[in-house]
């Protein structure tokens, strides 16, 4: 099986649909900050209008669907790559739950196969796959599938999230210039928030790791594996 060749399938999908499902909500956005039809603010009336902006309700809802499109994408790019995973260590015959127990994933399930790979001989250091945007991926996952509240859509980055990864690559460029305005540091968690080119450079390190993965034999690892005294 050629296991490189359907995680791209995969991730082209992945990109091809947030371009898809993005388009209306980015439209609506944009009709309403520059005021076009059917979004034409009326005139002011002191009043009988309030000070908030007109259509504020509309943009705010197509600003949640754009959120939520990203949130979506990275779950699919997260579960993604943990079946790639799950698929290279079927195909080689290896259950590694089995091997060393299920507390070989506590950690999570990168952290799980880098350590259950490793010790059949694959070395990690020679990936050129970086391991700290892959976490990332499978950490903004996680908050947006674990809402904590029902009084708002909004997904924030957890503190261990931003205790290891003090500037997340899943945060919007305004939250992004409040961090560097307040010297470093967040006074607020900021909202797990996907651009087209977050999800891009995200995809393109699983698919380094997939390129690389695919060039290793790991029927001679395990053989080897034997072998060794």
């Amino acid at each position: 099986m050629d296991v490189e060749l359907f995680l791209r399938d995969r991730t082209a999908f992945i990109k091809h649909y947030y371009d898809e499902a993005i388009a209306p909500f980015s439209e609506t956005m944009q009709k309403v900050t520059d005021g076009v039809p059917p979004f034409v603010p009326p005139p002011f009336d002191p009043d009988t209008m309030s000070g908030e902006p007109a259509f504020l309700e509309e943009w705010e809802r197509a600003h949640t669907g754009f959120q939520v499109v990203g949130q979506t994408c990275v779950s699919m790019l997260s579960e993604s790559l943990k079946i790639f995973f799950v698929t290279h260590e079927k195909n080689a015959g290896l259950d590694f739950e089995k091997l060393w127990g299920s507390k070989i994933f506590s950690k999570g399930f990168i952290r799980g196969y880098q350590t259950s790979f490793a010790r059949i001989g694959v070395d990690w250091s020679k990936c050129p796959a970086d391991f700290s945007i892959l976490e990332q991926v499978v950490l903004a996952r996680n908050a947006s599938q674990h809402a904590t509240s029902v009084t708002s859509t909004r997904v924030n980055h957890d503190v261990g999230t931003l205790s290891k990864h003090p500037s997340p690559l899943f945060v919007s460029s305004y939250e992004m210039n409040l961090l560097a305005s307040r010297g470093g540091s967040w006074m607020v968690p900021p909202a797990v928030y996907v651009t087209r080119d977050a999800l891009h450079q995200a995809a393109g390190e699983i698919e380094k790791l997939a390129e690389w993965m695919s060039t290793i034999n790991f029927r001679a690892l395990l053989k080897a594996q034997k072998a060794t005294p």
